[in-house]
């Protein structure tokens, strides 16, 4: 039995296949002006929500280095305000060493007595640094002044009162991941009574109370190794967040790879797929013109 197909049908199919190959040498042309197999979601779906995976996975990764860049810069502060007041008490403790000398007199022990007064005073404005705005040793309330002075008739320092809190800043350095990024003041200058102590021998030795002054000499130590404590205890952190920096950065070299081959196109074989479709595109045509060229104009 002979199937007979009309005009229409002809025109309609021919006109099906142009617009088909238009379609498809667009795309192919899309692609390779891109550089991307996938331009939107309806080239691909399955394509386009694994990139968007990948991306959202890079986006997060992006982050948790952020907050280590910050974290690192935070504690490489605190170590640094800490290093010069280790500096600041290994000569409190040198001239602490020297005014119970009994090789020196009155005199002497009151000109050390001022100069320990000036120490005690650098030592309180470095309690009460401030990076980026905010004060490093107040623990969160990072916008207080977290030590405050109270003074005598004179002037001098008599008591230093801690304001700032306990609690530890932290940040997400990973998935499910913090690092503490901060030194509270309370652990570092309060609890080996630092100030108490330095306010101690500087009275003592204006005072001539060299007794005392001496005594005070084990627990300065102890302040010096809480503050040296402090400065290792930073560095341990920094060096751990180095390594979980460099985690991140060797995972997104692997997902930058990932994403590259889900996302890329290889242009060479689209090149080779456009010159296809322009065949077909051609051949669609000319088998179009031969067509249409059947008409009953032909029979008259």
């Amino acid at each position: 039995m002979t199937t007979r197909v009309n005009l229409e049908t002809f025109i309609n199919t021919t006109l099906s296949n142009v617009m088909q190959s238009t379609s498809n040498m667009n795309k192919l042309q899309e692609q390779i002006s891109t550089g991307k197999k996938i331009n939107r979601p309806s080239d691909d779906p399955a394509g386009a929500k694994k990139i968007l995976s990948l991306r959202t996975e890079d986006l997060r990764l992006d982050q948790y280095a952020s907050n280590i860049k910050t974290a690192t810069q935070s504690l490489d502060f605190n170590a640094s305000v800490l290093q010069n007041t280790s500096d600041i008490l290994q000569r409190i403790t040198d001239l602490t060493m020297q005014g119970v000398s009994d090789s020196t007199d009155q005199n002497g022990k009151k000109i050390i007595a001022n100069e320990i007064n000036q120490l005690l005073e650098t030592i309180l404005q470095t309690g009460n640094s401030k990076r980026l705005g905010r004060y490093a040793f107040g623990g969160t309330e990072t916008t207080t002044e977290p030590f405050e002075a109270t003074r005598n008739s004179s002037g001098n320092v008599s008591a230093v009162t801690y304001k700032g809190n306990r609690e530890t800043i932290e940040y997400n350095i990973g998935a499910g991941i913090k690092a503490v990024v901060n030194l509270t003041g309370d652990e570092v200058f309060m609890r080996s009574k630092l100030f108490n102590t330095i306010i101690k021998i500087r009275d003592n030795l204006s005072d001539g109370a060299v007794t005392f002054a001496r005594n005070e000499l084990n627990n300065l130590d102890a302040a010096s190794k809480d503050i040296l404590n402090g400065i290792a205890k930073a560095g341990g952190i920094a060096n751990t967040l180095e390594l979980s920096g460099n985690r991140i950065t060797d995972t997104k070299l692997s997902l930058q790879e990932v994403l590259a081959s889900t996302e890329s196109a290889d242009i060479a074989e689209l090149v080779l797929k456009l010159s296809e479709q322009q065949n077909i595109f051609e051949a669609s045509l000319a088998s179009g013109s031969y067509i249409f060229k059947t008409s009953i104009l032909n029979y008259l």
